[in-house]
């Protein structure tokens, strides 16, 4: 694929475009809408404040070792220095300072975070039902589109073609990549939003259906890979989830109310499971 793969009235494609064009870009994505499935007030003020943590950045590292490992050296810094007496100085201080400054432009991240980030790639790339989508294709993969005139926007993870099939491929780590268990996850986490939401864009842009797959790497050693293919049923699913939300934000935008999850008093209640059964009471001598 070219840099610029596909231009159309209906939308546009562009690979390896840098992160910090693709966050600037004007549109809603996926990651803030699922936000509105929290709250309007938890979208609204995610959209002035990007969210930053460790393990986000440790995600990029480990992105980026396995579907960009020739940029990894020029977007990365491992911090290893140490103080006069030869033991690994604290990151604070002086010594962070300093480091920050030789590598101003770079994401810093420790020694485990790099070991972290090449044991997820070797993983990956010694996965043959997982490799075989990586041989060829595009990383990071930038696409714009419109729905009802709403201007959208997404970056996949990886777009490959395979016997002339187009397959937009996602890349997670998961604790477990058994398949109930981390389809509870991808349920309890929405990436059948996600999933949705990049499929009906491509379609939008090209006029051609792809193949959903994920390639889901166990978080821990021996770094378990799975690659999943996304089946319609869950397609629709997440279409039809984040289509009522974008009803909610065409509300909320139109009225400028943003109102939390609680939004009128309420009387609180408890879980099933945190009230005493006949035979808890039972065992206590409690039971009526």
């Amino acid at each position: 694929m070219n840099a610029q793969l596909n231009t159309l009235v209906r939308g546009e494609i562009i690979s390896r475009m840098p992160a910090e064009e693709y966050f600037a870009m004007p549109g809603t994505s996926i990651t803030r809408l699922k936000e509105l499935g929290r709250s309007p007030q938890h979208y609204k003020y995610r959209l002035g404040t990007p969210k930053e943590s460790a393990p986000l950045t440790l995600g990029r590292a480990a992105h980026c070792a396995v579907l960009e490992p020739e940029r990894f050296g020029a977007d990365f810094a491992i911090w290893r220095r140490l103080t006069k007496a030869g033991e690994m100085a604290p990151r604070n201080g002086q010594w962070w300072d300093a480091f920050a400054a030789e590598h101003a432009g770079f994401e810093i991240i420790t020694e485990d975070d790099y070991n972290f980030a090449m044991s997820m790639q070797d993983a990956v790339h010694a996965a043959p039902d997982a490799a075989r989508y990586l041989t060829t294709g595009d990383p990071e993969v930038v696409m714009t589109w419109q729905l009802n005139g709403r201007p959208c926007r997404g970056r996949a993870d990886w777009i490959t073609h395979i016997d002339g099939v187009p397959y937009l491929v996602g890349l997670k780590t998961s604790v477990d990549c058994r398949p109930m268990i981390f389809g509870n996850a991808a349920a309890r986490f929405g990436y059948h939003l996600q999933w949705a939401w990049y499929l009906d864009g491509y379609k939008i842009i090209t006029g051609v259906e792809p193949k959903m797959i994920e390639i889901v790497v166990e978080s821990k050693p021996p770094h378990a890979v799975a690659p999943f293919e996304i089946p319609t049923e869950i397609i629709d699913q997440g279409r039809d989830e984040y289509d009522k939300l974008l009803v909610l934000l065409d509300r909320c935008e139109k009225t400028n109310t943003w109102p939390g999850p609680v939004p009128m008093q309420e009387q609180l209640t408890f879980p099933t499971w945190a009230y005493p059964s006949n035979d808890d009471l039972a065992e206590l001598g409690l039971e009526q």
